[in-house]
């Protein structure tokens, strides 16, 4: 199967750029390159792209351009990537800026490494290797300040439990938060200092199922009764308006110009904070939100008709919309099962080990929700994580098109650790479309072949192959604090499928670096439905670029990940990521938006408008819990 991407845009742009736009006396900038990887389908090779007021002009040689345009007012030829690579922006079509803002706030002990602008984290493997590290932790850490870690996972790190903290420290209060999000465990402090008994772990229902007091663990829903403490430790006003512009500014060292975030169910005032946080600093990506339909699903009782309604309030609020950060209209995110690094996928076959996986959505609920965005043409995506979540996904999808037949709704299926062919070509029969997060293979395959899956299953985590022979767009994302926000790192994962040993994992799944450029932008703006905009260098498109210092489809596959990027353009604008870097060290908290934060205050705030049913919580906590419905 072939798919054409619409180019009404792009044809109107054609049609008038050498006629009218050559007689408009305002400015334009040619920029020169060693070579321009456009992904167009109308221009296959360029040294040079002409700008002006932010869109492309015009698409050539450098010859040709400089020709065509040097005898205009203010004309500027710029040399600036003469020996580099210009690419279409990056697109990220999945990542959580305000929850790698949180995670940001702890210390990372990780399987894997992790470059930050704000230094780097090596990884960290094996149970005395953690035990090791999290101690050395805790020893410089400034006396009665509470210690939490992000990152930890059993499989590479041991059994860790409330016993296992105290050893550490009996009197600072210790949070370890596992490398999914989706589990937390305190130690004796920590649960001391915010009052956590037995007896308020205890109780009927889903989230009361999923802790366990003794060992002072919680998951999945039982985050909802324990985020509250983790969050009021590392999502202060002061705290959160200072990570959310360090990950502005990560994101944009990866090349990236455009995330979009499918999963946003943040309080109106964490919303309005968070753009004023990224947008009182240089304009340097969009951020596009896709609400968290599950949460507000469930916050209307299931009611299909109030949950599209209170959508609709959201995305159109003006407060909840600023100039880059914005809401998709008529776009959804759903859920089917659990996360994959916590191995509570839904698997077909089961685990080696006799447990059992987690519906983060029921398939009854998930069914329901999607018939009803469905119905209103809303763009749906899925987050899916295992072989039997994919299959009961596409169920519903299947059932929901047998009711109501749509063309052109590119319903996305998110994450995808683990599928079957069947469910694949089930799903590409209903025009349905992918976005897989290939770091899954490199981080979690070679562990995963000897616990809980097997090596069968765990060689052909993340597949590539099978998704681009079905012709459907695939596009990749990291789901941000899931994969480090570096699409190049992505890239190199499923050009060369090795796990952390460097052993190769599926090796029949491997794509090329020109399917994996695609993955990167054309694609990713596809299933936003953004194609007319960006994600290739087209004439009419914004003029959002990603400037690479060496050309991915020259280097040697293994050094894809080692690409450094120079910088990007956007919207016209020259960000040189080394001086950016350079700033982030070097500026601290922006006082006008600390302040603005300081407007919000996550502590006691005892406003009880969410509804009767939470009448025996503060509205932080209420906050807390919607937050983790989304992760």
């Amino acid at each position: 199967m072939t798919r054409k991407f619409k180019s009404t845009l792009l044809a109107a742009a054609i049609s008038v750029s050498f006629n009218a736009v050559a007689t408009t006396p305002s400015s334009i900038t040619v920029y020169t390159a060693q070579d321009v990887i456009t992904m167009s389908e109308h221009v296959k090779t360029a040294n040079a792209v002409a700008v002006k007021d932010g869109f492309i002009l015009d698409v050539g040689s450098q010859s040709a351009l400089v020709s065509r345009y040097q005898d205009n007012q203010g004309f500027k030829l710029d040399k600036s990537f003469a020996d580099k690579v210009i690419t279409p922006g990056f697109v990220e079509p999945h990542a959580h800026i305000w929850l790698f803002a949180l995670v940001s706030n702890t210390e990372f002990i990780t399987p894997a490494d992790w470059q930050l602008p704000w230094g780097d984290v090596k990884g960290v493997v094996g149970h005395d290797n953690y035990i090791k590290r999290l101690t050395e932790l805790e020893a410089g850490y400034p006396k009665d300040e509470p210690l939490v870690t992000w990152g930890y996972h059993s499989s590479f790190h041991g059994e860790v439990t409330r016993a296992t903290l105290d050893k550490i420290s009996t009197t600072r209060p210790i949070v370890v938060w596992q490398r999914s999000v989706h589990e937390l465990i305190f130690n004796t402090a920590a649960l001391e200092m915010f009052d956590i008994t037995k007896e308020s772990w205890t109780g009927e229902g889903e989230s009361y199922d999923m802790v366990n007091w003794e060992n002072g663990h919680a998951w999945e829903k039982g985050l909802y009764l324990a985020a509250p403490a983790l969050l009021q430790l590392i999502a202060t006003p002061e705290k959160y308006a200072h990570a959310i512009k360090r990950t502005h500014q990560y994101l944009q060292a990866g090349g990236i110009t455009t995330v979009v975030d499918p999963g946003v169910q943040l309080p109106k005032p964490m919303i309005k904070s968070m753009i004023t946080a990224m947008e009182s600093d240089q304009h340097m990506l969009d951020y596009f939100m896709i609400p968290a339909g599950n949460s507000i699903y469930d916050q209307n009782g299931k009611n299909a008709v109030k949950a599209l309604q209170a959508v609709r309030d959201m995305v159109n609020d003006p407060e909840l919309n600023g100039q880059n950060i914005k809401w998709l209209d008529k776009q959804i995110k759903l859920f089917a099962d659990g996360a994959a690094f916590s191995q509570l996928m839904q698997m077909k076959d089961g685990y080696l080990d006799g447990h059992v996986g987690e519906w983060i959505q029921t398939p009854e609920d998930l069914r329901d929700s999607l018939r009803a965005f469905w119905d209103e043409d809303y763009t749906i995506v899925v987050h899916v994580n295992g072989d039997k979540g994919l299959e009961v996904a596409v169920d519903s999808l299947e059932l929901a098109n047998s009711a109501k037949p749509r063309k052109d709704h590119r319903t996305g299926f998110h994450h995808l650790a683990f599928t079957d062919p069947i469910d694949i070509k089930r799903a590409v029969d209903l025009d349905a479309n992918f976005s897989v997060n290939p770091f899954y293979l490199h981080v979690l395959g070679e562990q995963y072949s000897k616990v809980g899956v097997g090596p069968e299953r765990s060689s052909v985590m993340a597949r590539g192959r099978s998704f681009i022979d079905t012709g459907a767009p695939l596009s990749f994302h990291s789901d941000a604090p899931m994969a480090p926000g570096r699409p190049l790192a992505l890239a190199w994962t499923a050009v060369n499928r090795t796990g952390l040993s460097g052993e190769v994992l599926g090796p029949e799944e491997r794509m090329t670096m020109q399917e994996s450029m695609r993955a990167m932008t054309i694609n990713g703006a596809y299933q936003a439905r953004l194609e007319n905009e960006i994600g290739s260098i087209d004439i009419g498109k914004r003029a959002n670029f990603t400037i690479l210092s060496e050309h991915p489809y020259q280097v040697k596959p293994e050094n894809i990940k080692d690409i450094t990027v120079w910088g990007t353009v956007f919207d016209g604008q020259i960000i040189e990521t080394e001086r950016l870097a350079q700033g982030l060290v070097l500026d601290q908290e922006n006082l006008a938006v600390m302040n603005m934060m300081a407007q919000f205050d996550g502590a006691h705030n005892h406003n009880h408008a969410l509804g009767e049913a939470h009448t025996d919580s503060c509205t932080a906590s209420l906050l807390y819990q919607d937050i983790m419905k989304t992760m």
